[in-house]
């Protein structure tokens, strides 16, 4: 009768080949987020070029003020023509964007990769405004509406006279509900657009993939916001254009960017030759590359364990 042979045992190299190759601990799985040291200083760098950017918008405003015709009437736009005037629509424009900013810093604070992710969104945010100053100082036009309320000009309009004006609506960063518009000119590329749009993309760029539907409700928000925003008469239709454009451009091309750079061929993109790409080498040096890039939510850790214990029920 035939017997079974006993079954050899592996030699000792190949079950110590046979341990490398199986996952151990919680590091060695692939799906398990990977740690990385990152400059956090760099996005004081980041604040400073949004403080920049803000800065610069409310010094231009304070000086065109001064230069914005008074006695031409509003200038013709499609949307005036089949809309009537609602000024209170500025309110729910408002309220919808202070929803979506809180809703976009939830996303940078507990992102596994805060510190990169806010670095970037501010930058872009920074950018962004920095562009809006220098076009509403090339372009002054007439207020859209005849019962917007601008205050007297100044024949002098000297530097003292500015910087009272900055220090007076710099606090507001520019909601109306904390305080009533009193200067007129800052129209071309609408800011309210470039918040909007840039609190958006934060959100649907970086949250998990199972809030995809959410991202959805937010682009509608947005859209729902933008046309609120032109129903007041805040601005032209040509101005909230521009502001898509310029916000979601710029957020685009730094993520573009961004990826070619980790790829090893940022000289091969076009949008490298962008004045401020340099600007992107700098922020990505020390972020991780897009495929090992994990769009994970966590309490963060400075969070007392109490807390976070109390908000994971």
């Amino acid at each position: 009768m035939l017997q079974m042979a006993e079954p050899r045992p592996l030699p000792v190299t190949a079950n110590r080949d046979m341990k490398d190759l199986l996952p151990t601990t919680s590091k060695d799985v692939p799906s398990s987020p990977k740690r990385y040291e990152v400059d956090r200083f760099k996005v004081v760098y980041a604040l400073a070029t949004v403080g920049i950017g803000w800065f610069l918008n409310e010094v231009v405003l304070a000086y065109i003020h001064d230069h914005v015709p008074r006695s031409i009437a509003p200038l013709p736009d499609i949307f005036f023509r089949y809309f009537p005037e609602i000024p209170e629509a500025i309110v729910i424009v408002e309220y919808i964007m202070l929803f979506m900013v809180t809703n976009a810093l939830i996303v940078i604070v507990c992102h596994q990769h805060r510190w990169i992710v806010g670095r970037r969104v501010m930058f872009c945010v920074g950018l962004s405004y920095i562009f809006r100053s220098m076009c509403i100082l090339l372009v002054q036009v007439p207020v859209p509406s005849v019962n917007t309320y601008c205050a007297p000009q100044s024949a002098d309009g000297g530097f003292g006279v500015v910087m009272d004006r900055v220090v007076k609506i710099f606090w507001s960063a520019g909601i109306e509900q904390l305080r009533p518009r009193i200067l007129c000119g800052d129209l071309i590329v609408s800011g309210h657009t470039l918040t909007l749009f840039i609190s958006m993309m934060t959100f649907r760029h970086y949250t998990p993939r199972r809030m995809t539907y959410l991202g959805y409700f937010y682009n509608f928000l947005a859209f729902v916001a933008l046309f609120c925003i032109l129903l007041a008469r805040k601005h032209y239709s040509i101005d909230v254009v521009l502001g898509y454009f310029v916000s979601t451009r710029i957020f685009w091309e730094y993520h573009s960017l961004a990826y070619s750079f980790h790829q090893g061929d940022m000289d091969r993109n076009a949008l490298s030759q962008a004045i401020w790409a340099p600007f992107v080498s700098f922020f990505e040096s020390d972020a991780p590359p897009p495929h090992l890039w994990l769009n994970a939510l966590e309490w963060p850790s400075s969070c007392p364990s109490r807390v976070r214990r109390y908000l994971s029920m």
